[in-house]
């Protein structure tokens, strides 16, 4: 299994090295804009090593992994359409079609679909039947974009990425499912090269960006691991636990669409309102914004850890989930007071630290 693991981490990260000039050539670049602020064309390849990387650990581990096939099938297809949209812009109502068709592939060959939402709402389970099917459908097409959209600054979907994961495997070894955990991690290791080389860490000249083709191939894989791990029988965590551990990307997509909806705008039309250009108008720098949303959603994700451990009702973490989605909307409703705060206490900070220095 290090074995394995290794050599992920190495075919991720060879495979960044080797793409970094051919996507240059061929303009798969991200170019800056009123809303990009980087600078120069950044390659969009982190999707392409993160399926490298995880088509490396099931070639290796074929036998101990669940529906391999139907998984690299699904995740190829999410990589080709995402490498297409990164170069050309592809509609998004063509995107969000071929979601809908690999989520109603998932749910037919896989089995994998939403038969109950556990006991959020009292001490029962609730089962939602065949409803179940498009609500799965539907919440397919809502994860993979909340990690879209959510991908918005240097090393913060590869961060709340491996949050997620993380915390899944921490459970899933908990429960003694040991190749569902090792998966988890094996992600983490295949996300790792990229996520050094968009924080550049081996320099400037090499930053990459993941990519629609890297998050959607992202969100996709969650979707697959949190419905494998809290459906079915004997399954290892609860439904409102899966909630919690991919808190920040869902909480931050719905208040941000409730938004564009509301002032008569398409859902779809990117914008500067997210929780991390919001941190960085109040002063924060990306790399301050990128520590302190980890660190909110690790947060999270323990909290729903814990509710696991020590057996909280369902229905307590569902309604703390809810309590959290409307203090986070009040808060981004309120942005510029939160925001002329946070820029008024630094500037006490300053001129504290400079009157002790005199």
């Amino acid at each position: 299994m290090l074995l394995s693991l290794l050599l992920t981490f190495i075919v991720a990260l060879v495979t960044l090295f080797f793409m970094h000039p051919i996507a240059r050539k061929i303009g798969l670049v991200d170019k800056p804009n009123y809303r990009k602020r980087h600078q120069g064309a950044i390659p969009l390849i982190g999707g392409i090593s993160l399926f490298m990387g995880c088509l490396c650990f099931y070639l290796l581990e074929w036998n101990q992994m669940r529906l391999p096939a139907l998984y690299l099938c699904s995740i190829l297809t999410l990589l080709v359409i995402g490498i297409l949209d990164d170069r050309f812009d592809i509609s998004p109502f063509i995107r969000a079609g071929i979601q809908a068709l690999l989520a109603i592939l998932m749910i037919d060959m896989g089995n994998l679909y939403l038969d109950h939402l556990g006991q959020i709402i009292g001490p029962f389970q609730l089962t939602l039947g065949s409803i179940g099917l498009m609500i799965t459908v539907f919440a397919t097409i809502a994860i993979i974009n909340a990690f879209n959209m959510i991908d918005g600054i240097d090393g913060l979907l590869g961060g709340l990425s491996s949050v997620a994961f993380c915390a899944i495997g921490v459970l899933l070894l908990l429960d003694n499912q040991q190749d569902l955990a090792y998966w988890s991690f094996a992600l983490i290791v295949a996300i790792l090269p990229y996520f050094m080389m968009n924080l550049s860490l081996f320099g400037a000249k090499y930053k990459v960006f993941m990519g629609d083709a890297g998050s959607t191939l992202i969100g996709f894989t969650i979707v697959w691991i949190l419905l494998l791990s809290t459906q079915g029988k004997g399954h290892p965590m609860n439904p409102i636990t899966a909630l919690w551990i991919i808190a920040i990307p869902v909480i931050d997509m719905i208040a941000i669409i409730y938004r564009r909806l509301r002032k008569g705008k398409s859902p779809f039309r990117p914008d500067r309102l997210h929780v991390h250009h919001l941190m960085i108008r109040a002063g924060l720098n990306s790399r301050q914004a990128l520590l302190v949303i980890t660190f909110i959603a690790a947060l999270c994700a323990g909290f729903g850890i814990l509710g696991e451990i020590y057996y909280i009702n369902e229905w307590i973490m569902f309604i703390a989930f809810i309590f959290l989605f409307f203090i986070y909307s009040y808060s981004i409703a309120r942005a510029w007071k939160i925001t002329r705060w946070i820029r008024r206490m630094k500037r006490r900070t300053k001129r504290l630290k400079q009157s002790n220095s005199k």
